[in-house]
C-alpha cells in the first residue's frame, strides 16, 4: 500500500462524485420540471433547474480539474475544494448562489441533498489529499 500515490486517489474520489452529481442531476433525482408564470404572462423555469445547470457546469469542471491533475501529477486541491464548496452553496438560498425550492414535496429537495453529499465528498476528498500527501512541504 506504500506505492499508492495520493493524488490519484483523490482525484479518482472527486471523479466519481462529480459523476454521481450529474447522474443526480440527470437520472435518478433531476431537478422539478416546473415552471413560473411571470406578471407578463410568460413561463419561465424555477430556481432549482438554473442551480442544477450551475452544478452540472461545476462537476464537469470538476472532472477536468481531476483528470488534468492526474496527467499533469500537480495537486489540485485549491480548485477542487472550491468547486465541492461552490456545488453545495448552490443549493441554499444565499446572496452568492441561487438555491433551490422552498416547498418540501418537490423534487428538487432531493436533487439538493445528492448535490450536498457529492460537493461535500469533493472537498473532504480534496483536503485529505491535501494533509496525506507525503510531499507537501511541512512545518519543521
Amino acid at each position: 500500500m506504500k506505492n499508492v500515490n495520493t493524488n490519484v486517489i483523490v482525484n479518482v474520489v472527486v471523479v466519481v462524485a462529480a459523476v454521481v452529481a450529474l447522474l443526480a442531476l440527470y437520472v435518478f433525482a433531476p431537478v422539478c420540471s416546473g415552471h413560473l408564470e411571470l406578471a407578463n404572462g410568460n413561463m419561465a423555469p424555477m430556481r432549482c433547474f438554473f442551480t442544477g445547470k450551475v452544478c452540472a457546469l461545476i462537476s464537469l469542471i470538476a472532472i477536468i480539474a481531476a483528470v488534468t491533475s492526474v496527467v499533469t501529477k500537480k495537486p489540485a486541491t485549491v480548485i477542487l475544494v472550491c468547486l465541492g464548496v461552490a456545488m453545495v452553496l448552490m443549493t441554499f438560498e444565499t446572496p452568492l448562489s441561487i438555491g433551490v425550492c422552498k416547498s418540501a414535496e418537490m423534487a428538487c429537495v432531493t436533487t439538493a441533498l445528492w448535490l450536498r453529499i457529492c460537493g461535500g465528498t469533493m472537498a473532504v476528498a480534496a483536503l485529505a489529499g491535501a494533509v496525506l500527501n507525503p510531499t507537501r512541504k511541512r512545518a519543521e
